[in-house]
Formats: structure tokens, sequence, C-alpha cells
């Protein structure tokens, strides 16, 4: 190789990439990791393998595990190392063996990032099916209770013409049976009013959209502190998908990173208070600003930004008791 690599130098890659990691998945960890061992050993290129396939490069491609010099490949379970050139120090492969083996970690990270996108993705298209046939069941009980409430309705017009005389003189047998019908009826015509509708659905966790839009692996990655119980907000979805989403594009616009997202119920306020601490390579976008602004009068929730010394907002959400 060109150079040894040194104990303290490992360590302070086995940080940045676990770092990087965190921040940004298992994947950009990878990457990371390759680029840290060219720059560690001089090599002219290194590759990362499982199972024979290669899953990150840095470099010059070396060759593939099956056609590389036992000097030239470190080992850790089903994860190989390739180097361009040969290692002959022992302490060397040493430390080069674990960094295999943090490259042995990231892989089994992400597979667990992929099959959490996955059973997201599922869970998405089986919210569009809930959806859709939530749509459908409406439409057919608009056309239920609209076929329904006009023959009610004629009857209950009959039934108040006869109860009135203008049909002639009723027996009490009658007079009985129109009254029985046109309980039956008016109670027919309440339950046709009193349809479903979006505010009897269950309030949502705030909590599963957070950890889904800010967890590990995301884009927009953070470090997540929750409360232990529900976080209940007195809106439909719509808004708090809503806020998350323009979180997360203010947050991908002014460059932010070490992003904090804590979610807490301060002593003497009815609201959940969401706050986001970052450092921001930019400034916050206007546009972002406009649709907190449009978010805030929407749903009647207090917004609050500061950009000085880092980025800090802050957002008072009203409180639903769970």
């Amino acid at each position: 190789m060109g150079r040894s690599v040194s104990a303290s130098e490992v360590e302070r890659t086995v940080s940045a990439v676990a770092e990087r990691a965190l921040h940004h998945g298992a994947r950009a960890g990878l990457h990371a990791l390759v680029e840290s061992v060219v720059r560690l050993t001089e090599t002219p290129g290194a590759a990362l393998y499982a199972d024979g396939e290669c899953v990150a490069l840095a470099g010059r491609a070396p060759p593939a595990p099956a056609r590389a010099h036992p000097l030239q490949m470190m080992k850790h379970g089903r994860t190989a190392l390739v180097l361009g050139t040969p290692c002959v120090d022992t302490t060397d492969r040493q430390h080069l063996t674990r960094l295999t083996a943090l490259g042995s970690a990231l892989l089994a990270c992400r597979e667990r990032e992929e099959a959490a996108r996955a059973e997201h993705k599922r869970l998405r298209l089986e919210r569009l099916r809930l959806m859709e046939q939530l749509a459908h069941r409406e439409r057919a009980w608009s056309r239920a209770a609209h076929d329904l409430r006009t023959p009610l309705l004629v009857m209950q017009g009959y039934i108040d013409m006869m109860t009135k005389g203008m049909a002639g003189v009723l027996t009490p047998a009658m007079q009985r049976y129109l009254e029985r019908m046109g309980r039956a009826a008016s109670e027919m015509n309440v339950r046709l009013q009193q349809r479903p509708s979006s505010e009897d659905v269950p309030a949502e966790d705030l909590r599963a959209m957070v950890s889904a839009t800010f967890g590990p692996g995301r884009p927009c990655a953070a470090r997540l502190e929750l409360p232990p119980g529900p976080v209940l907000l007195r809106m439909p979805r719509t808004g708090s998908a809503l806020l998350v989403r323009t979180l997360e594009r203010l947050l991908t616009g002014a460059g932010a990173s070490e992003v904090v997202l804590r979610v807490d119920s301060p002593d003497g306020v009815d609201a959940w208070r969401l706050l986001v601490q970052a450092r921001a390579e930019l400034p916050v976008p206007e546009r972002a600003r406009e649709a907190l602004e449009r978010f805030s009068r929407r749903w009647q929730v207090r917004v609050s930004v500061r950009e000085t010394p880092e980025l800090e907002l802050t957002v008072l959400l009203p409180r639903l008791p769970g």
C-alpha cells in the first residue's frame, strides 16, 4: 500500500463514517467507508463486496474477490473489502479488518432500511386503497340516501294529510297505524342525515408520520426526541401531513444538517410543541416561509422561525387529549 494506517486514523474514520450513516443513511455510509479506505491507504481503488456483489466502489476498480490476491482482501462474515494493492503489514490488515466489520454492520443497516422503505411503500399503497374504498362507500351512501329520502318525504306528506283528516275520518286502529308509520319514517330520515363524516375517524399519532419522514435513512434524517405516549392533534390527517411536508421542504431548501426534532408538551400550555433545531447553510426559502404562514392561518397554530445563530423553528399545535 501507499502508507500505513494508524489506530487514531481508524478511530476517526469509524466515527466519521458512523455519523454520515446516521444522518444520510447506510448507503451513504458505505460509500464514505470505501472513500476513507482509499484516502487512508493511498491505494488506487477499493471496493466493498457482499456475497460477491459490489456494493460500494471508490477510485479504480480492484479485482473481484474471486480473482484478487489474498493480501488484497479483508473479510468479515459475508463481507469482503478488496484493495487495489496488496496489504502486507499485519497491523494494517487488522485495522482494515475492523473497517470491514464496520462495512458488514452498515450492510445490515442498509437491509433494514430497504425493508423499512418497502414496508412504508406497502402501507402507502394500502392507505390509498383504503381511501378509494372510503370514497366509494361515501358515494354509495350518498346515492342510497338520496334514493330513500325522496319516497320517505312523500310518505310523511301523505301521513300528515291523512292525520289531519284530509282523506276522511280515521278509525282508532287507522290512527295507530299511521302514527307508527310516521315514527318509522321520521327515524329513518334522521338516520340518513347522520351519515359518517371525516370527523368520526380516530385521530392519528403524529409520531409515526414524523418517524417515517425524518427517521434514519431518510433524506432529511434527524435526531428524534419524541414523547413515549401518542401525540394526537386537534386537526385532520391532511393538516399534520401538510406540516410534515412543509418542514421537510424547509430543511432541504436551507441545506440543514445536524437536525434535532423534538416534540413535547410545555407546562401550562394545552398544546404540543414541535421544536426543530439545525445548522443551516442557506437562508430559509421564501416559499417555505409562505407555506408556514398559510398553514398557521389555516389551522390556527403558532409558528416562529429564528435563523441566527442556528436555525430554530417552533410550532405550537392544538392538542387532543389522548
